[in-house]
């Protein structure tokens, strides 16, 4: 299964940028800790980016007797990075691994992530040396609103990696993505990119156009957990950052991103002219995209989440259309208190 033998797997750096974060950092660091992943081959490193709560003593308490960890005070900002990209540019510089990984401070890791990550970097029929890999998020929690965003992540997650097998490279996922070392520094690392608040879509393309093969895993075994955002303002503000990302898409990728985003407004208007066609239509995007929903549920192990899908349609329905409008408000992207 593995390009790398059991007995040989390669060094792996774990990069994870953490502001503010003292009520969720530690269960991110005991999950890291349960990893299935030779502790000698392993180095951690945690960047305190200017956290104004006590995230750095959370950090330094529980890697005390813990070799493979360190704790960077980021005090530095290079030129042409902000905010989590000049974190994870500085931890870079002090990373020993072939391969680098890179997760968010509140996200919590599957122990079969490493290994099941590093299996992707085995060579394609591309003849193309895998450059970038990303693997699944879901979302954490019992609240129907969590439940529908991990219903919404399993389809998105879905459509990325079809775009993967198809070879169009879509983007990376900063909470779940590995690099390979050459292919990091080939392209000059997060301080060579444009200035970006997707930075994980930023270096994810960079990569791709330096020539490198990518990949993506739909797969249980590379599953990470993330809390959904605590309320609808944080939530239409992730949105806002994301949509930066969307709006760089190619052109045919671009309109099949707002099509998903807006097609059940555009029906809504299209029924005053021609009602049969538009509830044709619209009945037949639902079916599909339960029936998609339901064997992506199956693959992924996530099969709990069957019932939140009937919710799904209306959720898109609605915040789809929020979001979407929300992006276009003269308003900048708030993340982490900072002011983009």
């Amino acid at each position: 299964m593995y390009e790398f033998a059991p007995t040989n797997l390669p060094t792996v750096s774990i990069l994870i940028a953490a502001r503010n974060e003292e009520h969720t950092i530690l269960d991110c660091l005991r999950a890291i800790d349960h990893l299935d992943y030779p502790k000698n081959q392993l180095q951690i490193l945690v960047g305190n980016d200017h956290s104004t709560d006590l995230t750095a003593d959370v950090v330094d308490a529980f890697i005390q007797d813990k070799p493979t960890y360190r704790l960077l005070t980021i005090t530095e900002t290079l030129p042409n990075l902000n905010g989590k990209a000049n974190v994870l540019a500085q931890l870079a510089h002090h990373a020993t691994g072939s391969f680098l990984f890179t997760t968010d401070a509140d996200a919590r890791v599957s122990p079969t992530w490493l290994r099941a990550m590093i299996s992707q970097f085995r060579p394609k029929k591309t003849g193309k040396t895998i450059g970038v890999v990303s693997g699944c998020t879901t979302i954490l929690g019992e609240s129907v609103w969590a439940r529908v965003q991990a219903v919404e992540c399993v389809l998105v997650f879905k459509l990325i990696a079809f775009a993967a097998d198809l070879g169009i490279p879509l983007t990376g996922v900063g909470n779940n993505m590995a690099l390979r070392r050459e292919a990091y520094e080939q392209v000059g690392g997060f301080e060579n990119q444009p200035l970006s608040v997707v930075e994980d879509y930023t270096i994810f393309q960079a990569i791709v156009k330096k020539g490198y093969g990518f990949g993506h895993q739909l797969d249980p075994d590379t599953m990470v957990g993330m809390l959904p955002p605590p309320t609808v303002g944080a939530y239409l503000q992730q949105r806002k950052r994301w949509m930066r990302g969307v709006f760089d898409l190619p052109l045919p990728l671009l309109l099949s991103a707002l099509i998903h985003y807006l097609l059940g407004p555009l029906l809504l208007v299209l029924a005053f002219w021609m009602p049969g066609l538009a509830l044709g239509l619209y009945t037949a995007k639902v079916l599909g995209q339960t029936l998609l929903l339901w064997s992506t549920l199956h693959q992924l192990r996530q099969t709990y989440l069957w019932v939140s899908t009937l919710l799904y349609e209306p959720y898109q329905t609605v915040f789809g259309l929020l979001a979407f409008v929300y992006y276009w408000l003269p308003t900048g992207v708030v993340w982490k208190g900072r002011h983009y």
